[in-house]
């Protein structure tokens, strides 16, 4: 985003002390707003710090990019980092160490992590650890719905109650195992912050450190926060910190992982309400409209930016089937003089995605630890992938050669598995990236790549500790599943994995309703003026475009959505 001269709005959030919850509307320039006020700190005494926690990178990237000069501002006793960060540096790690005598190794996922897949007899599937949720001890598991992958929940959801207790037994002794070695995911964290402050004297003696250390806490995009979230805040709040809330609750589209709007208002609901930024920078007045049309609340978006001239009206595309949309995506930007560089295909669901921007199939998430490996190889070469996405393949690289080694090397803390190994965590990770660029592992068969995993782990040296012999090729030799998207798909995403983003062009796909629906969808909840967060999905995924939005819209969706534009009076037209 450019920088801008900031509003009355933003010169009361920069400038004025206390605690305040500021509404702002999508593309509003709030992570500058936040940004100066981190640096202002206005009305912190020197000795205390300020934190700004994110979600997501822009705020954290911003604040560090503008701190440059003032390397101070990054430093003790100040903090800039995600909610998860903060919770594992100021809150359990200091408290496990004290219990325990254990240094905590955080992880962000369990499914970047080998060794936590099992089996349970007479089911045709492996459960994974991350399909479970536990007790502060690793103790009571149990098996949670939205967790499981689509694909394999009906089968889940059906199995007898003897299979299900079996399952979630294994899995309580399998995180048991790791906890007793410290090493942890991010949910297993957020249950023992919330099981250390229910303690009353847990919750004294931190609440001092917390409220002695810190004059203000900065949240961006409160709408994002989950239960374990919540919690934290509310915490910081009863400490006596001044706590400053920024976002859109019409962005609130996190519900299958616990997040409720109506929790979160009244979370926001504790603080004074600042004056909403209504001042949108990012769009178009076309997309402003279509934005205010798909907004359930109250607001209106104000175009002020750089294209707050530009006339280009939205255009719904009406398709029989998402097979045929890459081209005419295409053939409609180029038409208004936009090139396939500048778009970005959306929608909720990846295959939805993939199939609009004409990329390969997401194909089967099953496989051996080959498979795996050469998937994850194959997206750390795709230069196409995001920061986000590159980092997540090389987890997966680093966990799939743990578990290669001794039995217990993916249970233990991450320094102790270095140290038996002799390397340092940039060695190990300059290793794995190392075979990851040996070859494309596509080009040829299982067998082949496999062979060059295989001398690439005895020129590292690391056929001391790694069995190749667990990277066993598929069946017949060839690959079950070929993650490498056509050189001329459009660059896509799903609306959760590009939220905070943005892109010159905006294609956003919206599928037929799903066969015996009970419920209505978003266009459903639009066309009905009806809140629900997959309306607000919706709304996510168009407020990302700039100049231009496509709806690239089911045949059968088509009449309705074409309605509420109508009715809102949104500049379109339908191609």
């Amino acid at each position: 985003m450019e920088e801008i001269e900031f509003s009355p709005a933003q010169r009361a959030l920069i400038d004025k002390p206390g605690s305040v919850f500021v509404p702002a509307c999508p593309g509003a320039g709030k992570t500058q707003s936040i940004v100066e006020r981190f640096i202002q700190r206005p009305g912190v005494p020197p000795r205390q710090g300020v934190a700004l926690l994110s979600f997501t990178n822009a705020a954290i990237s911003e604040a560090r990019q503008r701190c440059d000069q003032r390397p101070d501002l990054l430093m003790s006793p100040n903090f800039v980092g995600t909610i998860d960060g903060f919770i594992n540096r100021f809150i359990v790690t200091p408290l496990y160490k004290a219990f325990t005598g254990l240094v905590p190794t955080f992880k962000d996922s369990w499914h970047s992590v080998q060794g936590t897949a099992f089996g349970v007899v007479g089911v045709p599937l492996e459960f994974q650890l991350g399909w479970f949720a536990f007790d502060h001890d690793g103790a009571n598991a149990r098996l949670v719905s939205h967790k499981i992958p689509y694909a394999q929940r009906s089968t889940v959801a059906n199995l007898p109650d003897w299979q299900v207790k079996k399952a979630s037994a294994s899995a309580s002794r399998l995180a048991r195992r790791f906890l007793a070695n410290g090493v942890m995911d991010c949910a297993a964290t957020r249950v023992l912050m919330e099981h250390y402050l229910t303690d009353t004297t847990n919750r004294t003696r931190l609440g001092r450190l917390m409220g002695a250390r810190f004059g203000s806490v900065i949240v961006d995009e409160v709408q994002d926060c989950d239960s374990s979230d919540i919690f934290l805040i509310n915490f910081l709040i009863d400490c006596g910190i001044e706590t400053v809330m920024v976002g859109d609750l019409d962005q609130s589209i996190y519900g299958f992982r616990g997040s409720t709007i109506e929790a979160v208002k009244s979370l926001v609901g504790r603080v004074p309400r600042g004056t909403r930024f209504d001042g949108n920078y990012r769009s178009s007045p076309a997309i402003c409209a279509v934005v205010n049309s798909l907004r359930a609340s109250d607001g209106t978006d104000i175009p002020l930016g750089r294209w707050k001239d530009d006339h280009s009206p939205v255009v719904l595309l009406p398709v029989s089937g998402f097979g045929q949309a890459r081209l005419k995506i295409i053939k409609v930007a180029g038409s208004m003089g936009f090139a396939s560089e500048e778009i970005k295909v959306l929608a909720y669901a990846e295959k939805d995605a993939r199939e609009c921007a004409g990329a390969s199939p997401p194909g089967d998430k099953g496989g051996g630890r080959l498979v795996h490996l050469a998937q994850a190889a194959a997206t750390l070469r795709d230069l196409r992938a995001s920061a986000r996405v590159r980092t997540t393949a090389m987890q997966t690289i680093e966990g799939i050669l743990r578990g290669l080694g001794q039995d217990d090397d993916c249970v233990r803390a991450d320094a102790e598995f270095l140290d038996s190994v002799g390397l340092t965590p940039r060695t190990f990770r300059d290793g794995c990236l190392r075979l990851a660029c040996r070859t494309a592992p596509f080009d040829g068969p299982p067998s082949a790549f496999r062979a060059e995993m295989r001398d690439g782990i005895k020129a590292l040296g690391w056929d001391a500790w790694i069995n190749t012999g667990g990277l066993r090729s598929p069946s017949g030799d060839t690959w079950p599943v070929l993650l490498v998207d056509e050189p001329d798909a459009l660059d896509w995403s799903t609306i959760h994995g590009f939220k905070g983003l943005q892109a010159t062009v905006t294609a956003v796909a919206i599928p037929p309703l799903p066969k015996r629906a009970t419920t209505p969808d978003g266009v459903g909840l639009w066309s009905e003026g009806v809140p629900g967060e997959s309306r607000r999905v919706l709304y996510v995924g168009a407020s990302r475009a700039q100049r231009l939005l496509i709806l690239v819209t089911a045949a059968s969706q088509a009449a309705a959505a074409i309605s509420c534009l109508q009715r809102d009076t949104v500049p379109f037209v339908v191609i």
